[in-house]
């Protein structure tokens, strides 16, 4: 094997590694600081490719490749840091494969010969099975990606490529780094790498399945708990635009009727991203029922029929957000429903009502005219700005900084910033008006990123006429204002707005919104029938006898990480008494399928322990999995209601202290 460098003629391979390709900055970054480093790409005697980004005072010395690539086999996520040798080095296990320079260069130029000449060595059926799951989105081509199957015993490489051509969108996120794109320059010095794996490991048998070519599809049906069916039609046979299929939308397909689903990928990827923008919890298995009733029609016949009423659907359907805020302010949940919330009545709404049901009543209601609350003097009437009104060329850019501003933006835009008052004064943001001199208008609005002490604001939406798209100079025109708002001489300006925006906070938190619009009797005639719906259905009726109900302790310390992808609501739960536990004798620990993932917080635990003491059959499910949650992501509920007996008796334990 020999190995090219980019501005001499190939030389032998040196003791430990195959071949290496030099690259100094310029050929990947025009910026600056990047002028200090050089990257290396490095083939591994056993095949592992290593990129690594390095001081530039490495680059070009063979000499020093033993030393490094020893580091690269011993801790390969930390960075080399040695004084002998000249500067640091970083892996960088998310950068591509083969390098790929920025700047074009001819293809007989000696940094494209170079790159020839080390992917030449590399295993070919990888790379075209990395490329393959490309489609617009996803990037798979890494170097920790390439290692994971090139480095595997030649049967089992051939098979896990066999598995991830038959059904990419499944198969990939369980095996690879699903990237939005390459990583290049590496993390921080002083902490390691992380792998951004979206599923950690496949399960065992999905493993044996790959790797021993038996029932593939059985094993990924029971993985993702679809049905085999839906494994054997189109739909998972190609690649996904976001590199995998998420497991909510898989579980949507699996309640819907096999001959109302989508025919084609294309038809599930336009509309699927629709899903979310609706202000709705889908989590349990009833409630994925009645979300594949909306579309009982036929998926591309049921959207279709609501594209029917005004685009751009997207925004029409993230605006009944608004609404349905409004119907709780208006008309509280009533007593027999006390776990109403939005997301709660938006998932009634739709049941009851459907998709056209939901987006007709939210634009009826936003069509009623704004009205402000008497009685609100003391509250602020006027915000102080954060940039200066700009005319010129045509261009206009003006800040709304009274309700009044607000609520003429919002009939003369026909959309909904005149409601944003109460946002704009407490959270903070600024709504601005913006017009090209072509007679384009917009509505921008920015808010804080609540950073104290840069106080910066980020342009969080931007909206045309009747909430229209923009054109591309409208969001140029955008991008720059936010520029304005945060440059260096306005800090002050926008500390003073965060002050205001608290002391507001305070003094007005209990108050009711400042404007409102108020429910016709056509919306209170539907949100009547949406509650009598709610009402009716058992499975949202709180246990009779619930012990616990929180989250799950200690999640991020166990194995729950690695297994949060596989988590689903309704999933049964272990309880497992420890009382030799040596930090409480009362812990109760939380297992799901043999697998530790946490406790019942120490708080909350001695009546569980109590109960399981005393040999009561108790019943754990998982009650909600939000991802949103790093430290605790996954919530359980424990009764004493009839159901499986998932409860592992022990001794009784001594009293806490």
């Amino acid at each position: 094997m020999t190995s090219t460098r980019l501005d001499a003629p190939a030389i032998e391979a040196g003791a430990g590694w195959r071949a290496r390709v030099w690259i100094d900055a310029r050929h990947f970054f025009s910026r600056a600081d990047a002028q200090a480093f050089a990257w290396l790409w490095l083939l591994d005697a056993d095949g592992a490719v290593h990129a690594v980004r390095l001081d530039a005072a490495w680059h070009g010395r063979d000499d020093l490749l033993g030393r490094l690539l020893q580091h690269l086999r011993d801790d390969p996520a930390m960075p080399l840091r040695d004084a002998a040798l000249p500067g640091q080095a970083w892996p960088l296990p998310l950068a591509p494969v083969v390098p790929l320079p920025r700047w074009a260069v001819s293809w007989g130029h000696p940094v494209q010969q170079a790159i020839r000449a080390f992917a030449s060595q590399l295993d070919e059926a990888v790379l075209d099975a990395l490329g393959q799951l490309e489609v617009p989105g996803p990037f798979f081509g890494t170097v920790a990606n390439y290692n994971r199957l090139a480095c595997l015993p030649g049967l089992t490489r051939a098979r896990r490529l066999q598995a991830l051509a038959l059904f990419p969108p499944l198969v990939a996120p369980l095996l690879l780094d699903v990237c939005q794109r390459a990583d290049m320059f590496g993390h921080d010095e002083d902490e390691p790498a992380q792998r951004a794996a979206l599923d950690g490991a496949p399960s065992a048998p999905v493993l044996l399945a790959m790797d021993r070519g038996r029932d593939l599809i059985g094993a990924l049906a029971a993985e993702y708990r679809v049905d085999r069916a839906l494994l054997r039609g189109p739909l998972l046979r190609e690649p996904w635009a976001g590199g995998f299929a998420p497991r909510r939308l898989l579980r949507l397909l699996r309640a819907m009727p096999a001959h109302a689903r989508p025919r084609t990928r294309e038809s599930l990827q336009r509309w699927s991203p629709l899903l979310d923008a609706l202000p709705v919890r889908w989590e349990a298995p009833a409630d994925v029922e009645r979300m594949a009733g909306l579309f009982a029609a036929g998926w591309e016949h049921t959207w279709r029929q609501v594209e029917a009423e005004g685009s751009p659907l997207r925004h029409h359907l993230a605006d009944t957000r608004d609404f349905l805020d409004a119907v709780l302010a208006q008309e509280p949940a009533p007593a027999a429903l006390p776990w109403l919330d939005r997301d709660g009545l938006a998932l009634a709404w739709l049941a009851r009502r459907g998709l056209r049901g939901l987006l007709r009543d939210s634009r009826r209601w936003h069509a009623q005219p704004l009205q402000r609350r008497a009685g609100d003097d003391s509250r602020p009437q006027h915000l102080s700005p954060l940039l200066d009104a700009v005319a010129r060329d045509g261009v206009s850019v003006v800040e709304l900084t009274t309700p009044q501003a607000l609520i003429d933006e919002g009939q003369a835009m026909h959309h909904c910033i005149g409601g944003y008052w109460d946002m704009c004064a407490g959270d903070p943001a600024r709504a601005v008006h913006l017009a090209l001199a072509d007679g384009q208008a917009a509505t921008a609005l920015y808010a804080w990123d609540g950073d104290d002490d840069t106080a910066a604001f980020e342009l969080d939406a931007l909206r045309g006429p009747c909430n229209r798209d923009v054109s591309a100079a409208m969001e140029a025109l955008a991008v720059e204002v936010e520029a304005w708002i945060n440059a260096d001489e306005r800090r002050e300006r926008r500390l003073q707005v965060v002050r205001e925006a608290r002391q507001a906070r305070a003094a007005h938190r209990s108050l009711a919104p400042s404007t409102w619009r108020p429910l016709d009797r056509r919306g209170r005639e539907a949100l009547h029938q949406v509650l009598a719906y709610a009402a009716r259905q058992k499975d949202w009726q709180p246990p009779a006898a619930s012990l616990y109900q929180g989250v799950v302790a200690g999640f991020a310390h166990a194995e729950g990480p690695r297994l949060l992808p596989r988590l689903a609501v309704g999933d049964a739960l272990q309880l497992v008494r420890e009382p030799g536990n040596a930090h409480d004798p009362l812990a109760v620990r939380i297992d799901w399928r043999g697998h530790k993932l946490g406790y019942v917080p120490r708080a909350g635990n001695a009546v569980v322990a109590c109960a399981l003491d005393r040999g009561a059959a108790l019943h754990a499910v998982i009650d909600d999995v939000d991802e949103a949650h790093a430290w605790t992501p996954v919530t359980c509920v424990v009764t004493s209601a009839p159901g499986p007996a998932d409860v592992v008796l022990s001794p009784c334990a001594t009293p806490r202290l």
